[in-house]
């Protein structure tokens, strides 16, 4: 007889000495789990109401369930919605819920965790880092999808004028040029010149931009620094040493060239800087005050010297390019990358035509993690939609089996094929990679411990590439003010003169250790009304 784990939800009776198992059967609330089948059983006459996406996903469902479960048919239904929002499902009332998750951040009191050998099995192929706030006290939010931007890389451009477009390690990232640092070489070669590709003008080495705040807080993410990382939203973690090293990124974005000149302004400029020093008189010709001999001119020796001294103390700081000040001026130019082909690098968002730009201009791009600055690889923002189970559904068992095949290989399999989205799923191999022989799966069997990938089938390389990308990528922090819960953190970042303070220390208006001081000042003033009151009393 197989052994079967029940729970009760919200009661347990608890007996002294040994007890006799009693057989497990799922109803009046009641969860039970088949360790040998490893599923969940089904109330009799289970319906489970499913918010879906489109209704080729949830046919699909439908269709997976009675696959798996022939003896109780048609347990799903699916609810088709356009609106993933907390009002939307407080509307329907699904068993299952599908939501953004700050809008599962609204309500989430109205979700229960999933069972543990459910979670067990989800954590193995979710991204742990979206929806964490949610799942503080058990798994409730788990992620489906991905909303947001990764780094982009033109091969083909690259190719073209000449670069090894070698990806050994297949991230996806161009190995020649898979940090900032190669980056920042690439724009100094290049000097702020502009390059000709397909009759056009590539016009920036990477389209860098300050002008939206949401996308820009991916270039704040310099040594692993991720605002309110506790969970607090009195502590935006703007006085810490990883955020003063975001600062200091900041400076060295703004000593290269990003964006490119034209030419022919730039020859002109030479030759107009040239005729100037041909006519300027030398200061030390016309004013006596200033006249040097040759014994007081230091020697080319302690010149050397000095920059030897000067090094060992200081960090080199070059000079502001003035070429960026288009990271201001300009605004958003991630779509013109697409478009009009300005750059061999940019930032390219979920909602971007990226397929068909790759068709239409017959270009190859790839779609990688961000790049590394000193080791440490960037991280942008990324929104995620995701599932979680009804606290008060009318059959929790069925529910859990529910979940439980919407995140099994053959449910991410179903949502890949009929959803247009990034799935939010790691541990991936391709579908042609799979265990075939039987001393291979024998094999796999004995390495219990390893976490077996899924092997899926995407529509295209892009949409693999994409999700692997987003699993780097951080979600942006839900916590919001015990005084007003209406109230989040991330309300702050926007009145606080971040990017105008960033703006200053990319110019060299004013030192990383300063914009650090300002903005622990400007964030401590706009959190003053949401401190608890002896705090403010002190």
């Amino acid at each position: 007889m197989r052994r079967l784990v029940f729970i009760w939800i919200g009661f347990m009776v608890m007996l002294g000495g040994c007890t006799q198992e009693k057989p497990c059967i799922a109803e009046n609330g009641i969860i039970c789990y088949d360790e040998e089948l490893q599923q969940y059983q089904v109330e009799k006459d289970a319906k489970v109401r499913v918010m879906v996406e489109t209704e080729a996903y949830g046919q699909a469902l439908v269709e997976l369930w009675n696959q798996e479960h022939p003896e109780q048919m048609n347990v799903i239904e699916p609810i088709v919605v356009q609106d993933f929002d907390a009002a939307t499902w407080l509307g329907y009332k699904t068993d299952i819920a599908l939501l953004w998750s700050n809008d599962a951040a609204q309500i989430i009191n109205h979700f229960m965790p999933v069972q543990p050998e459910l979670k067990d099995e989800i954590q193995e192929h979710v991204p742990l880092q979206f929806g964490e706030l949610l799942n503080l006290d058990g798994l409730r939010y788990v992620p489906m999808s991905y909303y947001g931007m990764v780094f982009s890389t033109n091969v083909t451009m690259l190719g073209e004028l000449g670069y090894d477009v070698t990806d050994d390690n297949e991230d996806g990232l161009v190995d020649n040029f898979d940090s900032f640092e190669k980056l920042m070489a690439l724009a100094d070669d290049w000097n702020g010149r502009e390059r000709d590709y397909h009759n056009r003008k590539i016009t920036a080495v990477f389209p860098f931009s300050l002008s939206e705040l949401w996308a820009s807080l991916g270039f704040f993410s310099a040594d692993d620094f991720r605002f309110f990382a506790s969970h607090e939203a009195l502590a935006p973690g703007v006085g810490s040493d990883s955020f003063l090293e975001t600062l200091k990124f900041m400076r060295a974005m703004g000593e290269h060239p990003w964006y490119l000149n034209a030419n022919e302004e730039d020859e002109s400029d030479e030759a107009q800087s040239a005729d100037l020093n041909e006519t300027e008189e030398d200061p030390a010709e016309t004013d006596p005050e200033i006249e040097k001999t040759e014994e007081e001119l230091p020697s080319d020796a302690d010149e050397q010297q000095e920059a030897q001294d000067n090094s060992v103390t200081e960090e080199e700081i070059l000079p502001y390019r003035v070429e960026n000040d288009r990271v201001f001026e300009e605004g958003w130019l991630y779509d013109s990358y697409l478009e009009k082909l300005i750059s061999p690098f940019s930032l390219v968002g979920t909602w971007m035509y990226y397929n068909q730009q790759e068709d239409i201009e017959q270009q190859d791009f790839y779609f990688s993690p961000m790049p590394s600055w000193e080791s440490i690889t960037l991280a942008p923002l990324a929104k995620t939609k995701g599932y979680l189970l009804a606290e008060g559904t009318k059959y929790p068992s069925a529910s859990n089996e529910v979940l439980r095949l919407i995140r099994s290989e053959m449910g991410i399999q179903a949502y890949i094929s009929t959803v247009n989205t990034i799935p939010a799923v790691t541990n991936v191999d391709k579908l042609e990679n799979r265990p075939i022989s039987s001393e291979e799966e024998m094999e796999d069997k004995v390495d219990s411990d390893r976490i077996k990938p899924y092997y899926l089938e995407f529509k295209n390389e892009n949409q693999r590439q994409i999700s692997y990308a987003f699993s780097f990528s951080q979600e942006e922090s839900m916590v919001a003010f015990e005084k007003d819960p209406s109230v989040r953190g991330w309300d702050m970042l926007a009145e606080i003169q971040l990017i105008e303070i960033a703006e200053d220390v990319i110019k060299q208006r004013i030192a990383p250790e300063d914009a650090l001081l300002k903005l622990i000042e400007n964030s401590e003033s706009w959190m003053l009304p949401y401190q608890p009151v002896e705090e403010k009393n002190e």
